[in-house]
Order: structure tokens, then C-alpha cells, then sequence
């Protein structure tokens, strides 16, 4: 067959538009799917608190159903400051899973090592080809920083928990981490009120880690008695320092000059399980605390450490305060009361001109406590009956500031000391 020169020049170009067509086609396609929308929705997603904030970071979630592929990846967040084609390094999760009331619960947790100190990162997580969005952290960079500390968050419905954690965040963007004081939930075995406490904290956790404290009712069973905390021991991975066998109990971390040290007070609820519990930790705490060589150490406990009645030293505060007077202690935090309380620096079991300041973190749920009463030794006492409390603890190498603040923003107390 002949064809003519000018058919010949027309199917010639309708063949070269077919082609590039379709070369453009399977590039949008390659492209679209290259940077598809996210669609892979972790539940709970959280970051967790390390021993070094500096080079290392833990991230969890929950899925569904099981995954065997799930992964995480990061970067340095590519902005003007850092290169725009920063290296993506991916991990996988290691996967748990764990039966609760609700249910078998799926879990997913990385901990990501090496990390720069001072840097700001994305990271995202995904499950075979389908990924999250990307979310950021910020490493310790070892100088100043502002923590969020919020007393007791346990709820009938954890509107007031949300309200609380929201206003924090929102209104000091730059904190680097929250610490929960214990009785995060009002029934320790019962997920559901797990997964208000996780929409509470919402927009605090895929941004910075937390750094709870167990309480005792994270020790209760679904019938209201004793139990040993497995699901609160289950949902987060928290640096594993502390004595044998108390993994997530007890443990401490280090964030910028500030030495943090976390003990389980709950010696009623665990009795049937470990007996000795604050014996083992008094020992562990004297070592945690004279080998550190931060300027500033901080203790956290759940219960106070000193009795209702008339403000003296109570079996806690007579088993940990020499521990804690002998290592110099700066502060020492607790929870249980919901109420705030400042003390007069304590030491050897009477206010003194040096020693560690108490201070009862509070209430950021909505239980109240209306019957307890400032302590002989406390300077500064608030019911906070009217609404909810939240903690700002701000350090540098010379200062430690702590602030008690309300819901709304209004000041309750602050206090800072210097060295």
C-alpha cells in the first residue's frame, strides 16, 4: 500500500501524540502514586519519653488487626536550614498484641537510636506500600527547655482532661514533653477509658512524648480491686532502667540539665505481687540519683509522701526522704490529692533553709478532692475545685522555675530556684 507524503506526515504526528500521551499518562500515574495522600491512619498514634531525648525517640501505635509489615520512617525535616533531600531512613515495628476487655488490642512500637541532638525530624508510619502523614519531633538540644506536668487526669467523660491538655499545648507550643502524674484513667483495666484518655491528649502526643507515672488506679481491676497495671505496662514503652523487674514503673531520663527519676508509690494495690516494691526502688533510687551529674534532679511520685492529718512524713516519706535529702534532691513531684501544694524547703523531716521543695501537681480531669487542707510546711495551697490545674516546669543551667496555672491561663503560683 502507498501512502501519500501528506497522510504519511499526519499519521506520523498522531503517532508521536499518542505516544508522548501515553508516556505522560504512566508518568502522572507513576508520580500520583509516588506521592499519594496519606491513607494509612495509625490509632493512638504517641511518641514515649527515652532516658536521652537527645538521640533517641519511641513511637507507637495501634492498627486494627495484626501487621507483620508495619514501619516507621524519618528524616531531618527539610526546611530552609537543612538540605532539601535529606536521606529517609525507615525501621520496622516490632508488633504486640494484648487482650483487654474491648477486645484484642494491636500494637506497633519503634524506637529510633542515633539520632542528632537539637534537630527537628518527620517521621511517619505505614504498613506496606500506605503511609501516614508526616508528623515532626524536635531532639534535646541539652540547654533550656519548658515541660507541661499535669496532676491527676482521671474523668467521667475526660472533656476537662482534653480542655486541659489542649490549653497547655496550645499556649506554650514549645514545650518539649508532658509528664502525666499518675491515675491517668479512673480504672486501670478498663480500655475504653483508655482510648478517652489517648483523644484527650490528641494533640499533644504525636508532637512531643509523654512521660506518665503510674497511679493506683491505673492498679484497679474492672471489679474495683487490686491489679497489676498490665494494660497501663502494655501501652507504653518507657525506658527499661529501673530495678529488676519493675519495667515502666520505675525508671528516669535525662532532658536538658535536669535529672528525672520515677518511682511507683503504689506498695497497697501491688502488695500480692511485689511485696518489697519500695524497698527494691530505694535502693535503685540512691544509685539513680548519686550517678547523675545533672545540675537539677527531680523525683516523681504518684501518692504524697506526707500524711493528712497533721503534714509529717508518712511511711513513703519515711522509706524515700533520707534518700532524697542525702542526694540533693531539688524537687520532688506528686499527684493523688487533686489539689495544688507548694512546700517550704524540707529536709531531715522538718522545714529547713536548704532542701527539696513538695509539690502536689494537682487535678487536670474533673475529679475534685474538696476535703483536703494545706499542709503545716506548704506556702502555697489551691483546692483548684472551680476548674482543672496544669504545670509548667521551665530550666535553664541556673534557673528552675515551676508554675501552677488554670485551666483558663490564670496564675495559681510559681516559684524558682537558682543555683
Amino acid at each position: 500500500m502507498k501512502w501519500s507524503k501528506g497522510f504519511s506526515k499526519t499519521v506520523l504526528l498522531a503517532l508521536m501524540l499518542i505516544i508522548v500521551g501515553a508516556g505522560m499518562f504512566f508518568y502522572q500515574r507513576s508520580y500520583c502514586e509516588a506521592e499519594q495522600p496519606a491513607r494509612y491512619e495509625p490509632m493512638q498514634l504517641r511518641q514515649v519519653i527515652t532516658t536521652d531525648s537527645g538521640t533517641s525517640r519511641t513511637v507507637m501505635w495501634q492498627t486494627e488487626k495484626a501487621e507483620s509489615g508495619s514501619w516507621l520512617e524519618y528524616r531531618l525535616r527539610v526546611d530552609a536550614e537543612q538540605a532539601p533531600d535529606s536521606a529517609v531512613q525507615k525501621i520496622a515495628a516490632q508488633a504486640t498484641d494484648f487482650q483487654t476487655d474491648a477486645g484484642r488490642i494491636y500494637q506497633q512500637s519503634v524506637t529510633v537510636t542515633g539520632l542528632e541532638p537539637g534537630k527537628t525530624y518527620e517521621y511517619r508510619v505505614g504498613s506496606g506500600k500506605e503511609f501516614s502523614k508526616w508528623e515532626t519531633f524536635k531532639t534535646d538540644v541539652g540547654g533550656a527547655f519548658t515541660a507541661l506536668i499535669f496532676g491527676d487526669s482521671q474523668s467521667l467523660d475526660y472533656n476537662e482532661w482534653r480542655k486541659t491538655a489542649a490549653y497547655a499545648y496550645s499556649h506554650d507550643p514549645a514545650a518539649t514533653f508532658f509528664i502525666n502524674m499518675g491515675d491517668l484513667v479512673d480504672n486501670g483495666e478498663q480500655y475504653s477509658q483508655w482510648r478517652s484518655w489517648f483523644r484527650g491528649a490528641a494533640s499533644l502526643l504525636p508532637q512531643i512524648p509523654v512521660a506518665p507515672i503510674s497511679g493506683n488506679h491505673e492498679n484497679y481491676s474492672l471489679q474495683w480491686k487490686p491489679y497489676n497495671g498490665e494494660l497501663y505496662l502494655n501501652l507504653f514503652d518507657l525506658p527499661d532502667n529501673g530495678p529488676e523487674g519493675l519495667k515502666g514503673q520505675a525508671y528516669s531520663y535525662d532532658y536538658g540539665n535536669v535529672h528525672f527519676a520515677v518511682v511507683d508509690t503504689q506498695l497497697e494495690e501491688l502488695a500480692q505481687w511485689q511485696p518489697d516494691l519500695i524497698e527494691r526502688q530505694v535502693k535503685w533510687l540512691e544509685q539513680d540519683l548519686a550517678a547523675s551529674t545533672k545540675k537539677w534532679k527531680v523525683v516523681l511520685v504518684h501518692r504524697n509522701l506526707f500524711r493528712y492529718q497533721d503534714g509529717r512524713p508518712n511511711s513513703l516519706g519515711l522509706a524515700l526522704m533520707p534518700v532524697i535529702d542525702r542526694n540533693d534532691v531539688d524537687v520532688v513531684f506528686s499527684a493523688h490529692n487533686h489539689t495544688y501544694g507548694r512546700s517550704a524547703p524540707f529536709k531531715n523531716g522538718s522545714v529547713a533553709a536548704q532542701g527539696a521543695i513538695y509539690i502536689s501537681s494537682g487535678r487536670s480531669g474533673d475529679k475534685t478532692w474538696a476535703g483536703s487542707r494545706a499542709k503545716p510546711q506548704e506556702v502555697a495551697f489551691d483546692g483548684v475545685l472551680e476548674q482543672p490545674n496544669y504545670l509548667k516546669l521551665t530550666a535553664d543551667n541556673n534557673k528552675l522555675t515551676v508554675t501552677s496555672l488554670r485551666q483558663n491561663g490564670g496564675l495559681i503560683d510559681t516559684v524558682t530556684l537558682t543555683k
